[in-house]
């Protein structure tokens, strides 16, 4: 984990309020896995509110297009209170504290090449955020992601256009029906899991608790592995203030409680008490 002073290389509005902030930090962004978060200071003043810093999953690794050198990292970032309204303020050239890459990121296996048939990628409007890095990883190991994404309306869906340049199938819901399948994003992945049964995969997920809730069900029901990436109020992201617990099981399903910033943010959905939601 590094604390550094970071320049803003680029910030870029996608619609919806929401952002894709591009930091040049080479290091904390070569130590970087699909899952990590980072803690992104929003103010250098301590009289300024917000004093605590935010959490945000690593969206993308940025790369020099010649020589592929690592150079920074994407999050994204949406405008919803006082402290990612500073983030999104931010200009070419600003410098903002990152620290990072933190949590445990998603377990990937060498033994999948060859074993599993395909990996479905089940996002929630910003949970979207957590899954790039991760479909880039399956597709080294010569598994086949399939994304299911959800959200509100059209202006949730954003960076589908990443998603999409890598060539995967691709279903798309939104409860107004502005954008793909009118509903919620459970729909279609319940019907792709009835139409492959006998297939080997494994779910991956994250976005907003019942949605991850849903596709734990769907797992359960299917009798296959899901991993989800959780969402909590962080403090100090250190595992210090036990700000950002959660309710579980552990293996003699004894009740316990894991922090998300050093637990998680990555878990099985099974660990998870699912009727518990975070504060």
């Amino acid at each position: 984990m590094l604390d550094k002073r970071v320049r803003v290389r680029d910030i870029r509005p996608l619609g919806g309020h929401n952002y894709l902030l591009t930091l040049d930090s080479p290091e904390q962004a070569r130590r970087t896995q699909p899952g990590h978060f980072v803690m992104i200071k929003c103010s250098d003043d301590v009289q300024e509110n917000p004093l605590l810093r935010r959490p945000f999953s690593v969206f993308d690794i940025k790369r020099t297009p010649r020589s592929g050198r690592i150079t920074g990292l994407d999050i994204l970032v949406k405008d919803v209170g006082i402290g990612t309204r500073r983030l999104v303020e931010l200009q070419r050239g600003d410098q903002i504290h990152s620290l990072g890459p933190q949590g445990q990121p998603f377990r990937l296996q060498d033994d999948w090449r060859g074993r599993l048939d395909f990996a479905c990628l089940v996002a929630g409007g910003v949970g979207i955020a957590a899954l790039y890095l991760l479909a880039h990883a399956l597709i080294s190991k010569q598994i086949t992601p399939v994304l299911f994404y959800g959200g509100k309306t059209a202006a949730d869906l954003v960076l589908r256009d990443y998603f999409e340049q890598l060539g995967i199938e691709t279903h798309y819901t939104s409860e107004n029906g502005s954008i793909g399948e009118k509903g919620l994003v459970t729909l279609p992945l319940s019907r792709f899991l009835k139409q492959h049964p006998r297939s080997n995969l494994r779910l991956f997920s994250c976005g907003p608790w019942g949605m991850m809730k849903a596709t734990h069900e769907l797992a359960i029901r299917q009798g296959v592995d899901c991993e989800v990436s959780l969402e909590a109020r962080m403090g100090c992201s250190l595992g210090a203030c036990m700000g950002c617990v959660i309710r579980a099981w552990d293996q003699n399903n004894e009740e316990q409680y894991l922090r998300v910033c050093l637990e998680g943010p990555v878990m099985n959905s099974r660990t998870v008490d699912w009727n518990t939601p975070p504060l």
